[in-house]
């Protein structure tokens, strides 16, 4: 079940990496990174972008973490926890 969070957090990736292509199969668990989709330096892009999205979001250097912003679902987890979104 897609929730506002998931669909933002989907949205805010296809438009800094894919160039905004809905058709493409990004998959909730899918890791950003190893396939390709970002490097590191494009979770730093995705976390700014992530804070703009939802406002009252921080996210600070040491939250950039694979584990936390590695997948889509592990980036709506974070949002949920930090109390910003249900």
């Amino acid at each position: 079940m897609s929730t506002q969070v998931d669909d933002s957090v989907r949205e805010a990736v296809l438009e800094l990496f894919l160039g905004g292509d809905s058709s493409f199969p990004l998959e909730p668990d899918m890791d950003l990174v190893e396939s390709g989709i970002c490097d590191s330096m494009g979770l730093v892009q995705l976390a700014a972008a992530l804070e703009e999205r939802f406002p009252g979001l921080e996210i600070q250097d040491q939250d950039v973490t694979r584990e936390n912003m590695g997948s889509l679902s592990a980036i709506a987890a974070f949002i949920r926890r930090s109390g910003v979104a249900g």
